[in-house]
């Protein structure tokens, strides 16, 4: 059904939508900054009009549909581990009032450590939006294998990651505890017992839109899990499996906060360690 759809836009051009309809913080955040970060890093050397691209992580697929309605990209498949995707054509619909999702954008839900070289015709370009942190450690070297063979020679990789897991709120669990670096400091009874006591609502830029599907007591079972699986990785250890991986580092930038750091961390790990909270990533294949 794809090709009908590629047809209709041929001879009508895209749904319409208007950005001035969106009231979900959420989705502001991905369709406006996380786009836009995007397209800094990988606009600057592919273009987005021309090129194929995957997303590995893709999440809801906002950021992708960003991407076709404000920079014109034509390809982009998306594959993550969950469905969140399938909720794409109703949250277009909510949020840009877009009566079908463009034919720019495909989805596919994998399995975990799955490989995806070989599947799919080689692409110009891939991406990750703060889905590395995620991955089980002893995967992060295959998986980053198995995507440089799906790029084209020449073809370039972007990675994000925030917040990183030794930063003030690399827990994830900001949604439920304030306090910086929390997780290197309480125990997992002690921080799941904060999550359990809180009430009221959460900040709106923190809710996604698989909320609906736990409510407020799953979600925090679902957000605690999310945080006891994560990978731990460091900036460097990224750099380092990357390059092992067979990419080239063609540009990082690493951003720290400004926050007075206690003692008793400091004596445990790095400094670097704990101020750095954000890492982008720009990889070449040779």
């Amino acid at each position: 059904m794809n090709w009908m759809l590629k047809l209709q836009e041929r001879v009508s051009g895209l749904a319409p939508w208007d950005a001035k309809r969106i009231t979900d913080e959420w989705f502001r955040a991905h369709f406006d900054y996380a786009a836009d970060v995007v397209h800094h890093w990988i606009g600057d050397v592919l273009d987005v009009r021309t090129a194929k691209f995957l997303n590995f992580g893709c999440g809801d697929g906002i950021t992708d549909l960003s991407l076709v309605l404000r920079y014109g990209a034509t390809a982009i498949h998306g594959v993550d581990i969950r469905r969140e995707y399938a909720k794409l054509p109703r949250i277009a619909r909510e949020q840009l009032g877009m009566s079908r999702i463009p034919s720019a954008l495909t989805f596919e839900t994998i399995k975990p450590s799955a490989s995806l070289a070989g599947k799919h015709p080689l692409v110009d370009g891939i991406m990750s939006w703060s889905t590395f942190e995620h991955v089980q450690r002893d995967q992060l070297a295959p998986i980053l294998a198995d995507l440089h063979a799906c790029l084209k020679p020449g073809g370039y990789f972007f990675i994000q990651i925030e917040p990183l897991f030794y930063s003030p709120y690399g827990s994830h669990l900001r949604r439920y505890d304030e306090m910086p670096w929390h997780h290197l400091l309480a125990s997992e009874d002690e921080l799941w017992k904060i999550i359990q006591a809180h009430v009221g609502p959460i900040d709106a830029s923190e809710v996604d839109f698989g909320f609906a599907d736990f409510g407020p007591d799953g979600y925090k079972q679902f957000v605690f899990k999310e945080y006891q699986a994560l990978n731990r990785l460091t900036a460097d250890e990224l750099v380092e499996f990357a390059l092992g991986a067979g990419f080239r580092l063609e540009r990082q930038e690493r951003r720290n906060v400004e926050i007075d750091v206690p003692a008793a961390l400091l004596e445990r790990y790095p400094r670097e360690w704990l101020v750095n909270n954000e890492i982008f990533l720009l990889l070449r294949k040779e």
